[in-house]
């Protein structure tokens, strides 16, 4: 056995070891064949892959011999020189259509405008960065992200995603996104853009990946060739709907089988198989959808052929369920890469809000002081400090400071700092929590003294009342309060007087902060409809009609509640990426704070900051990222909307 031929077994054998890992669903036989005739076929020469242009009498035919050209009423149009082997198109506007074209003489992709109105072809570029010898690639235009970037692989295994466009424009030069790894011999990928999966298929199967980048990264299985399951052969080329439906067409070239959008990421239902009449294909296209019907272009290279046929769909496209908000900077990044950032604070300075501070918890080092561009300011190597927290008018030696709690796992001790009205930063020393595995925490005032909640991972959260003897920060428990599994995420609200406490996989609860009220929690909101577990992090606005921030680890995304009663789910967003400035949106977020209090330039009515748990764009370690809350209003739709309080 050569090597290559030992590394395919490896990776082969790999994939399906990793079945068990996947999330378990039944692989199911497909339908009876149904037959489905295609048009008549045009020919030519050397063509080897072709998409009807939609709204257009026109057709994009790429060949090894001819090169990439554009033919109207069967006359050439435009041509592009060279020996093309495979083309996508996705929509631009009314008639104007991003295509990419794979070259094989160089492995180049080139990428340009389709103007229909006119019977145009216009390059952009052509893909020159990839270190790839490219063999195969795909679309994805996202609507969510309002960004189009390309998936290149190169059969070998590995593949790589770059960015194209971002709302509504070119970028300068193509951004490389990341960098994947696919099963050795993937031969063909397909996006289904408003649910964000990649598919791809191999000589074991089809396999569904994430297409954004901030997604996690699991893979699941969509079907498998016999004898791991029912599929016959492995597929040569696949197409998706706008609605998620899913085209394989059979290496024999006379079988395709349709699979409907699944309901459930790891619920497949068994495919529907179509006899092809009138061609035998190599290569599939979906060319557009209408009226829930989906033309599909058929290509044969050995002949020269192409051919459409139209199948009707059992489903309907819809609109992404969560809407994008872009950051506006990002702190400096860990040194380290792995898991070291966790939870910001934020405070405001007196007199000028450009000197404002975001305080951040490095898990390995300690605390971390950027200003408002992500520039970092000071840095406390105080060790394994997991959640921060900042109250003003604390009174400290003869004068009022603003006062900074941290949980320190190291000890389990809960770690003070100072600032200044200068902004500056400086130790007050630490205090033993009387807490085993301190995590979460978070700081209140309340009836003029000053507060800290600390949690531990078996559901029990400490209320201490700071006090200052004898020159020295002390913290007496003044009351205990229970969960029944996991905490860490805390807010509070010391204007109405509430604590809110996320439990990860339960949901959110809130209580009073009176340390004399021994009520229990009560719930506002489980995971379910609108929070994926884990939930993480959780901020709060100030005003009359304060606004809850949680972050849904579980889906990389942010939902808004009511923080007074009936605490009412209001909307949900994204933070996605933005490639002009080369920020990556945030994933898996552990932390996030929320000042409304500061009304800065770049952040008016106020900044979010989210730790971001997963730093792609580019590859470097994790950072936190900061958002505009007028933004996130606008997004949410809440922007003009006065919220009711029904207390």
């Amino acid at each position: 056995m050569n090597k290559s031929q030992f590394y395919k077994t490896t990776l082969m054998l790999g994939s399906l070891g990793a079945l068990s890992a996947c999330q378990s669903h039944d692989i199911q036989p497909a339908h009876t064949s149904q037959s489905l005739p295609l048009s008549t076929s045009t020919l030519t020469a050397g063509a080897v892959d072709s998409w009807q242009v939609p709204n257009a009498d026109q057709v994009l035919v790429v060949s090894e011999k001819t090169g990439l050209s554009l033919y109207q009423s069967d006359t050439l149009s435009a041509q592009q020189k060279g020996e093309f082997k495979q083309v996508r198109l996705s929509p631009l506007s009314t008639n104007q259509w991003l295509y990419a074209a794979l070259e094989a003489s160089n492995d180049r992709v080139f990428v340009g405008s389709l103007n229909a109105d006119i019977a145009t072809l216009t390059p952009q570029f052509s893909l020159t960065q990839t270190g790839l010898l490219v063999d195969n690639l795909c679309l994805f235009a996202d609507p969510a992200n309002e960004t189009l970037s390309i998936f290149v692989s190169d059969g070998r295994g590995r593949a790589e995603q770059w960015l194209l466009r971002q709302q509504q424009s070119w970028l300068e030069e193509p951004l490389l996104l990341r960098e994947l790894a696919l099963p050795y011999d993937a031969d063909s990928c397909a996006v289904d853009p408003n649910r964000g999966y990649l598919y791809v298929t191999e000589p074991l199967g089809i396999w569904r990946y994430p297409a954004r980048i901030e997604d996690n990264p699991e893979y699941y299985p969509v079907s498998l060739v016999a004898p791991y399951g029912e599929q016959a052969e492995p597929a040569s080329s696949l197409a998706t709907s706008d609605s998620g439906e899913l085209f394989a067409l059979l290496e024999s070239g006379d079988n395709l089988l349709y699979w409907d959008a699944p309901e459930k990421v790891d619920s497949w239902q068994p495919a529907t198989s179509y006899a092809l009449t009138g061609l035998t294909a190599t290569m599939l296209n979906l060319t557009h959808t209408t009226n829930q019907q989906v033309q599909l272009s058929f290509t044969n290279e050995e002949t020269g052929q192409y051919s459409v046929a139209q199948v009707k769909l059992n489903s309907i496209a819809q609109a992404p369920e969560l809407k994008v908000v872009r950051p506006i900077a990002q702190s400096q990044p860990a040194e380290q890469f792995g898991d070291a950032m966790d939870d910001p604070a934020i405070w405001v300075h007196p007199n000028d809000p450009e000197k404002s501070r975001v305080l951040g918890t490095h898990k390995k080092q300690g605390l971390q002081v950027y200003d408002l561009k992500g520039n970092l300011l000071q840095k406390f190597e105080d060790g394994r400090l997991n959640n921060v927290d900042v109250r003003d008018g604390f009174s400290w030696q003869g004068r009022t400071i603003s006062l900074v709690a941290a949980s320190k796992r190291d000890d389990d001790s809960l770690a003070f700092y100072a600032i200044e009205a200068d902004g500056q930063v400086r130790r007050l020393g630490t205090t033993p929590a009387q807490l085993t595995g301190i995590y979460g925490l978070c700081m209140a005032t309340y009836q003029g003294k000053h507060y800290v909640f600390a949690n531990n991972k078996n559901g029990l959260t400490l209320q201490y009342e700071l006090q200052v003897n004898n020159g020295n920060l002390v913290a007496p428990v003044v009351r205990k309060i229970q969960l029944g599994s996991q905490p860490e995420g805390c807010v509070a609200d010391d204007v109405h007087q509430r604590l809110f406490i996320g439990e990860e996989d339960v949901g959110i609860w809130v209580i009073s902060l009176n340390p004399a009220d021994n009520s229990q929690p009560h719930s506002i909101a489980t995971v379910g409809e609108h929070l994926v577990d884990d939930v993480e992090g959780i901020a709060l606005s100030s005003g009359d009609s304060p606004i809850l921030v949680v972050s849904s680890q579980g889906n990389n995304s942010y939902q808004l509640y009511q923080a007074t009663p009936p605490y009412k789910h209001l909307a949900g967003f994204r933070v996605g990426l933005d490639g002009f400035n080369g920020i990556d949106g945030s994933s898996e977020t552990d932390g996030l704070e929320l000042s409304t209090t500061l009304h800065s330039k770049d952040y008016p009515q106020g900044l979010l900051v989210i730790q971001d748990g997963r730093n792609r764009l580019p590859d470097k370690p994790q950072n936190f990222k900061y958002v505009s809350w007028q933004d996130v209003l606008e997004v949410a739709g809440l922007a003009t909307t006065k919220l009711t309080q029904a207390d």
